[in-house]
Formats: structure tokens, C-alpha cells, sequence
């Protein structure tokens, strides 16, 4: 029995990671959903608003924004105009359209918990220190686009990783932030994304 499209879903992705990653899961598990931009570059918050302000003129059912933290935390600027977006966003006039989806401090947290055996809170204040970590189970992993052409990233995961062990650990580190919001742990919403994929495609 095939998949029926129940709801129409768009991924805005930030950069290159984000796109590669769930292009790779939309063609692995046949979501129909689409990923924007058309093709992987870098977003910043002003290009992704523009997007999601089409794809409700489009009358999309969902629009998924992904965030990586350690840029906003980086640029105040841009972090002002994602607060005011989200706040925005997240009006009863939207009916829950919109999802702002952030992982601190970038995606590749999201990979790693597919990896760590139990929750562990943990502090990266950056890409560049997040990736020896994650190198000890994706080894040669870089963030290019070389790289992503010739490494599926959800069948890797899936095959070496636990989906099922990440999407757990997210929702409880999530829940620890929610308790203790002023530590900085790192944390990724992604299993959101995963549960709304499930819950708006039939099998």
C-alpha cells in the first residue's frame, strides 16, 4: 500500500546540511514533502522569512523553518528579526502553520544523538567544537558539499545510528531545557519535524 499525501509540508533549511539531510530522508522514506530553497545554499533569517510568507500564499499546511543556534547567538541582528518572527508566527492567526525548528548549536547535534548511548547535557559552542565528537562515529564527516553528494546522510544514520534512540534523547533534552532555560545546553526540536512527517503522511 503507498504513502497518500494527507497534508502539504515545506522544510526551509538554513544551509547545506539541512537540505542534503532531509532531501536524503524525504527520498529514503517517500514523504512528499518539499524542501526549500530549490537547491542547497546558504539562508540567512530574511531569505527564510521571504520563503515562508510564499508557501502560505502557496496555502501550504505546515512550513518548517529549521534554525541553527550558534549563528543567531553569533549575529544580534539576526536573532532580533527571528524573535520577532517567531512571535509572529506563532499568533493564533497561524493555527500552529509555522514551526520554528531549533537545534544548538547547529544540525550536527541533531546526527550525534542518534549516536549517544543515554542523555548526557552537554555544551558546544559551536560547529567546530561539536565535530570531534561526532567524527568518533561519522568518521571523515566535514561539512561540505562534497561530502553530503557522496554520504546519504539518513541512511547512514539509520543503518549506523538509532532514529528512534535520537528522536528520545531530543524530546528529553528538550524537556530539560524547558526546566532550566538559562543554561545554554545543547538541544535540537528536530524529532518534531520527524513526528510530523509521521502523523501527516498514511502509510
Amino acid at each position: 500500500m503507498g504513502r497518500t499525501i494527507t497534508k502539504s509540508i515545506a522544510i526551509i533549511g538554513e544551509g547545506e546540511t539541512e537540505w542534503f539531510y532531509f532531501d536524503s530522508l524525504r527520498v529514503a522514506c517517500r514523504y512528499p514533502f518539499k524542501i526549500a530553497p530549490d537547491f542547497p545554499q546558504h539562508s540567512d533569517i530574511n531569505h527564510i522569512l521571504k520563503l515562508v510568507e510564499s508557501y502560505l500564499n502557496r496555502q501550504y499546511d505546515y512550513i518548517v523553518c529549521l534554525f541553527d543556534m550558534d549563528r543567531l547567538l553569533r549575529f544580534p541582528s539576526e536573532m532580533q528579526s527571528y524573535q520577532r518572527a517567531k512571535k509572529k508566527y506563532h499568533a493564533k492567526k497561524y493555527a500552529g502553520r509555522v514551526m520554528f525548528v531549533e537545534t544548538n548549536p547547529c544540525t550536527e547535534f541533531w546526527f550525534l544523538l542518534h549516536f549517544l548511548p543515554n542523555v548526557v547535557c552537554r555544551r558546544y559552542e559551536s560547529y567546530d567544537q561539536l565535530l570531534p565528537e561526532l567524527q568518533k562515529y561519522m568518521p571523515g564527516y566535514e561539512k561540505t558539499k562534497r561530502y553530503f553528494i557522496r554520504t546519504n546522510l539518513y541512511k547512514f544514520l539509520t543503518e549506523n545510528g538509532d532514529l528512534e534512540r535520537a528522536m528520545s534523547n531530543s524530546e528529553k533534552l528538550c524537556q530539560l531545557c524547558k526546566e532550566s532555560p538559562e543554561d545554554l545546553k545543547a538541544y535540537s526540536e528536530i524529532h518534531e519535524i520527524i513526528e510530523l512527517l509521521n502523523k501527516s503522511c498514511l502509510i
